[in-house]
């Protein structure tokens, strides 16, 4: 049997780059950014309509998170954060519930943006446990003659988009950044120092016709189902002075009822 020939190995030419030789040790991986933790509070905005959007890409952050609401706000979807800005189309009475609902229960501060024909508004900054919320300062509102579109105008047309112009969202996001500041530094405004900071329940108004510029406080709604609670310490006492009031009122009188006449009314 003829042996076959072995051909050797062609030297590598001018255009015939040699081959590397092989190793068996894996390459190290590519080294992956350690994420950074935000160097201040986290706010999550909730905008609602184009001017909520416009004013939400001004004002987020790095390490701030944008949830659109448009469809809604569903609270599982919000992720954590420190404070919450809903800015939205005016009379979005069931968001500013919803996010009533979504402060109380995670304890966390609110805002809420709305822009009017003729009035920006910010407010009432809401602090659990420590201000008003927005159902008292809905209703405060209409005590003084307020009227919110119809509910079945709402329905039928869906929010009532106002147009806007650049130099309303720089007024809006201006409005926003004051408040946040009055949250992160309440004692920036207490002018004696032996005052005690009011934290929360604030409403900042421009009027875009004027151009004035007003601020104004919100006063809790007495036994307000949503923010009444941090009052509870101070009805300790009230079941008892209750119990002891019908025996004040009949004590010493006489009925005039024919049927109990003699009895002690």
């Amino acid at each position: 049997m003829t042996p076959m020939p072995i051909t050797p190995p062609t030297p590598p030419t001018d255009f015939q780059e040699p081959r590397p030789a092989m190793s068996t040790t894996p390459s190290a991986p590519a080294t992956q950014p350690v994420p950074q933790a935000p160097t201040g509070p986290v706010t999550v905005y909730l905008p609602q309509g184009g001017f909520a959007r416009a004013v939400a890409a001004r004002l987020a952050g790095e390490g701030d998170v944008v949830v659109p609401v448009d469809q809604g706000l569903v609270s599982a979807y919000i992720p954590y954060a420190d404070r919450a800005v809903l800015i939205a189309d005016p009379d979005q009475s069931g968001l500013r519930e919803d996010l009533d609902t979504l402060s109380f229960t995670r304890s966390m501060p609110s805002l809420g943006l709305e822009l009017f024909p003729t009035e920006l508004r910010c407010g009432p900054l809401v602090v659990p446990g420590r201000s008003a919320c927005y159902r008292c300062y809905d209703r405060r509102r209409r005590q003084h003659g307020y009227r919110p579109l119809p509910e079945e105008v709402i329905t039928e047309h869906g929010p009532l988009e106002q147009a806007y112009a650049h130099h309303h969202v720089l007024l809006g996001a201006g409005l926003i950044s004051l408040a946040l500041q009055a949250l992160d530094h309440p004692e920036a405004a207490v002018e004696n120092a032996d005052d005690v900071p009011r934290i929360g329940g604030q409403v900042w108004t421009i009027d875009l016709v004027s151009g004035v510029t007003t601020c104004a406080r919100t006063v809790a709604v007495d036994r307000c189902e949503t923010c009444s609670g941090r009052y509870e310490g101070r009805r300790d006492g009230l079941p008892e002075l209750a119990a002891l009031l019908p025996g004040r009122r009949t004590s010493g009188r006489t009925s005039h009822d024919p049927d109990r006449r003699g009895e002690v009314a």
